[in-house]
């Protein structure tokens, strides 16, 4: 059975610089009905101001991935990574291990839109690496790209039991999804309207389950799934 999630459960963050939706509990959104799909902590859909973001801040024993939706973001860490430009529809990620700081932050003129994730890995106090992929658009229109996996061959390689494709669909257009057995999904929109086996979805809202779909698009539709194994 399909379960489509609204934004009225999700939580919301408003700063000056800053406006966050949360798919998960977040900061000082707090549901325990709300922590995540398995080992998936964070999804957290941003936008932030020109020439702000977030200063340097620790993590730990975390695969945390920035995919860019729109603008450029700009990562600096304590591993030697300065200044690394990451522009829409590639995806900085980060494996925390056993503990690094970074910032990300918006030196352009105009707003950032990111998807920020956070995922629990499968093993802990492992060494910290950094990386990034600048996959081309096309490569997500009408078709699925594969950007993660911790059990796929993969662009990114994650430490867990995680699929994340990303889809532009064009309108008007559909596409079957097929989880792996074993495995259901989250599905998290970005833009445009889509339309899942009779539910609606759009910004802000997102579609769970674990059987085939058809996705079609009523409009330029942009999202990402998360392919999540049972029971993990």
């Amino acid at each position: 059975m399909l379960i489509k999630k609204f934004k009225s459960h999700m939580g919301e963050s408003r700063y000056d610089w800053l406006y966050s939706v949360h798919h998960f509990s977040f900061a000082e959104y707090y549901d325990s009905n709300n922590l995540g799909i398995g080992p998936l902590r964070v999804i957290n859909d941003d936008i932030i101001a020109p020439h702000t973001g977030f200063e340097t801040h620790p993590h730990k024993n975390m695969e945390i991935l920035t995919y860019i939706l729109k603008g450029v973001i700009t990562h600096k860490d304590s591993i030697n990574n300065e200044s690394k430009k990451v522009a829409k529809g590639s995806v900085q990620y980060m494996s925390a291990g056993s503990g690094v700081s970074h910032s990300e932050f918006n030196e352009e003129d105009e707003s950032v839109e990111i998807a920020q994730i956070w995922i629990i890995p499968n093993k802990m106090d492992y060494e910290p690496n950094y990386g990034q992929v600048d996959f081309k658009w096309e490569d997500r229109v009408n078709k699925f790209l594969l950007i993660a996996s911790g059990e796929k061959e993969a662009p990114i390689k994650i430490n867990q039991n995680i699929n994340i494709f990303a889809l532009y669909l064009e309108k008007d257009k559909k596409i079957k999804f097929s989880p792996k057995k074993g495995f259901g999904y989250y599905i998290a929109f970005f833009e445009g309207e889509t339309e899942i086996d009779g539910l609606l979805g759009k910004r802000y809202e997102a579609i769970m389950g674990d059987e085939e779909i058809e996705i079609k698009s009523l409009e330029n539709s942009h999202m990402l799934i998360f392919e999540i194994k049972k029971n993990n």
